[in-house]
């Protein structure tokens, strides 16, 4: 019996890893066989490799000056339905940090799961029996001198992320211009061995297409072009990770940073104008994590040996430690709570360090709440630091500080979120009058897969706070899209 193929065969190529002899290519709803070309008339067949059970359909007939007319077929991996994010506990919402990474690889296992795609060329008196014809893939198959590495290339994603914004900066009397928004690329590859060992590889680095910055630089650690370079192995639920990647305060702290343009400010995860790497409460660097799933707790320790201080500063941290727990027991009922804390020696306290206002180590600490039903989420965050924010004219304080994010789904496309940071000084030796107090709304339409990774966006910051000299900010307002390509 012939199968025809046509109609069960829909793949989409992978534009990386294609030779002469070999393609590696996703089921994804396009057919790879050209429609102008006539489909050799010969049997289907199956064939095991790499442990997998592959279907070979005819694709062309390939003629030769010999007259022995070869039969080009494309084997590919039994369909097995995709996964879904919600399985994860994840929306289809753009994620922050480590839901951002689970996403990532639930991608990845998805293209893994809908199949390969491998090219085998069989003469045409053996493709007439699908016995032969599968002897005869099986061995050439297993003869190439690649196939047992080829397996390991495979389990990668490419992503881009364009978020041009054309926006006044929070709190700063600069005029409204054209901005990079964030704008990202990056690589993420992911392998599971046999042992159920996964293997997660991701470099991130930020566009900076507005100030001719350069897009890799390896070198240069207190570089924040580098968003993300890390390494890490996960077995049932215990995760160990070394090198950049978003700190256990920031399991917190991500909670409420979902405003496009002008959130993130009294949280403490971004301090000092930084993204956070050396004082270990956002994209920690040079860093040692574990991540425990324990019953219904997601609990994170992390450690930094010795490393830079913060721009301006004449010392280095001595270390930094962190630790969070998420307890997920209500998720259920649309409930999340969480504690974090950090904490960051310095080598010294310097005459500089003093002048600055920094009279000990860096201290964070941070508790949020998380509720979901159906199209509303309200996020909030609360936080304690000493040492650890600056103001305006880059004095330090001891400070409490508060977050709230909430959006609500009017459409599939249409999203209205809003809500507010608010930071104030609690020292009794501060003396300037700084202080964050902003309201902050924004309207979203997302496009194409609708999942908010899409969109156009209008965003207003409502500021009623006040810069050290104790003027007043003004409102900002940002108007910006953002759009992901992924391969």
């Amino acid at each position: 019996m012939i199968i025809d193929h046509r109609k069960y065969l829909s793949l989409l190529l992978l534009p990386a890893m294609i030779s002469t002899v070999y393609s590696a290519d996703i089921l994804d709803g396009s057919t790879l066989i050209k429609k102008e070309e006539k489909v050799p008339d010969v049997p289907s067949f199956t064939v095991k490799y790499n442990g997998d059970m592959l279907e070979c359909f005819p694709n062309r007939l390939i003629r030769k000056k010999t007259h022995k007319n070869t039969i080009e077929y494309r084997c590919v991996k039994k369909y097995i339905a995709a996964s879904s994010t919600a399985d994860m506990e994840i929306s289809g919402d753009e994620q922050r940090g480590r839901d951002e990474t689970k996403r990532l690889r639930q991608d990845v296992e998805d293209r893994m799961k809908t199949g390969r795609v491998t090219t085998v060329e069989i003469s045409e008196g053996d493709a007439r029996r699908p016995w032969m014809a599968s002897y005869v893939a099986k061995r050439k198959l297993e003869n190439r001198f690649y196939a047992k590495y080829i397996k390991w290339m495979l389990p990668a994603k490419f992503y881009i992320s364009l978020r041009p914004q054309l926006a006044g900066l929070a709190g700063s009397p600069e005029e409204t211009k054209l901005r990079d928004g964030g704008s990202r690329a990056g690589f993420f590859y992911y392998y599971r061995f046999d042992n159920d060992i996964d293997l997660t590889l991701q470099y991130e680095g930020k566009i900076d297409w507005t100030n001719g910055g350069r897009f890799i630089n390896l070198s240069d650690t207190s570089n924040t072009l580098r968003r993300l370079s890390y390494l890490s192995l996960d077995y049932k639920k215990q995760t160990l990770l070394l090198g950049k990647y978003w700190s256990a305060y920031y399991d917190i702290a991500g909670w409420t940073d979902h405003f496009m343009a002008y959130g993130a400010q009294a949280s403490g995860a971004f301090n000092s104008s930084s993204d956070g790497s050396g004082s270990g409460t956002g994209r920690a660097d040079e860093m040692l994590q574990a991540h425990s799933v324990v019953g219904d707790f997601h609990t994170t320790l992390q450690y930094q040996k010795r490393h830079n201080g913060q721009f301006g500063m004449d010392t280095d941290y001595l270390y930094g430690v962190a630790a969070s727990t998420i307890y997920k027991g209500w998720s259920d009922y649309g409930f999340q709570f969480g504690l974090s804390a950090a904490y960051a020696r310095f080598v010294e306290i310097t005459p500089l360090l003093s002048s600055l206002g920094i009279t000990g180590s860096d201290q964070s600490y941070i508790a949020g709440f998380s509720y979901r039903k159906k199209k509303f989420l309200a996020n909030a965050v609360l936080s304690y630091s000493k040492n650890h924010m600056n103001d305006d004219q880059g004095i330090y304080f001891d400070g409490v500080g508060a977050e709230l994010y909430a959006h609500y789904d009017f459409t599939d496309s249409i999203r209205f979120a809003g809500g507010f940071n608010w930071l104030n000084p609690r020292e009794s030796e501060y003396q300037s009058e700084y202080s964050v107090k902003k309201g902050i709304f924004s309207l979203q339409y997302t496009f194409g897969k609708k999942t908010f990774d899409d969109l156009f966006y209008l965003e207003v910051a409502l500021p009623h706070g006040r810069s050290a000299n104790g003027e007043s900010y003004k409102t900002s307002t940002a108007f910006g899209m953002r759009y992901r390509l992924d391969f």
